[in-house]
């Protein structure tokens, strides 16, 4: 009698576990549903499935929630519906993003207002140290850019490649961008990776009318980073002649030399660039 017993509760035991089992996978394939609604911006199907029992702190293999796709989906009422049911705002996944970060790349305008308003940490940054803020300047996103800033986001954050959301705007040639950015920089002449500034950038990606305005605000066109290159070097590299022109009328001098020794005479004849040997002053300062 006390063996049956025994064999009884272990034969229970062994029911309620694979019970359990197929409840965790019923619940596991709601979740994952739920994360696929959720990129999909579909709310009703997401509205469905946790009326089923998926959940919105649920999370991913990648750390990601309902949530974080949701404001990635650019889909307001969906990031309303989530946060309504108590969505963690700043959870972040294992790259470090958060909800806001990944409005802000897609430039919903809506959506990081309501996140902002839901108290999103505005200078959050995930691994790689990108910002909310340097995602809306990298991906040209103006009115997300100007209601960041309106809410105190920082500029001075810089990423582990040694870029600022300044430096992504100039490089991009984002001019509206830059200027909204220049309104609040301090020190335009500060030197991030591997000694460049924002001018160099600029001038290094071509982007000629985003240089003149940095110049227009104090950048100084002698500067040099860690390769000994000016601002007039890269723009010579790139090809510009007409920023080449606006640099020499700024006072860039043409006697500074690389850490090969070499100055922007030699440069531009390592380059076969006639046309930047045609604007250089008419002597060289080997």
């Amino acid at each position: 009698m006390i063996k049956f017993k025994k064999l009884l509760s272990r034969l229970i035991f062994v029911l309620c576990l694979n019970s359990t089992f197929v409840h965790a996978d019923e619940f596991r394939e709601l979740n994952f549903n739920l994360f696929d609604a959720a990129k999909e911006g579909n709310i009703e199907q997401v509205k469905e499935l946790i009326s089923k029992g998926a959940s919105v702190k649920a999370r991913n293999r990648f750390g990601n929630s309902a949530l974080i796709y949701a404001a990635k989906s650019g889909n307001l009422e969906l990031v309303k519906y989530l946060i309504k049911l108590d969505s963690a705002v700043n959870l972040v996944n294992t790259r470090g993003r958060n909800s806001l970060m990944e409005a802000s790349k897609g430039g919903y305008i809506n959506v990081v207002e309501y996140l902002l308003k839901h108290d999103a940490e505005i200078n959050h940054y995930s691994l790689k140290k990108v910002t909310a803020l340097s995602e809306a300047a990298y991906s040209g996103h103006i009115k997300v850019v100007k209601l960041l800033l309106e809410h105190d986001a920082r500029l001075d954050i810089v990423d582990n490649t040694g870029k600022t959301a300044l430096i992504y705007a100039a490089a991009n040639g984002n001019l509206g961008i830059v200027k909204l950015l220049l309104s609040k920089t301090g020190n335009i002449n500060e030197k991030y990776g591997h000694d460049l500034t924002v001018l160099m950038w600029a001038a290094g990606y071509g982007q000629r009318d985003v240089a003149i305005t940095i110049l227009d605000a104090g950048a100084d066109a002698n500067l040099q980073d860690d390769r000994g290159k000016t601002a007039l070097m890269m723009a010579a590299k790139a090809g510009d002649v007409v920023l080449v022109e606006e640099l020499l009328k700024r006072g860039a001098k043409t006697e500074l030399k690389d850490n090969d020794g070499k100055n922007i005479y030699d440069l531009a004849k390592d380059e076969n660039s006639e046309g930047i040997l045609q604007v250089l002053p008419k002597h060289s300062n080997t």
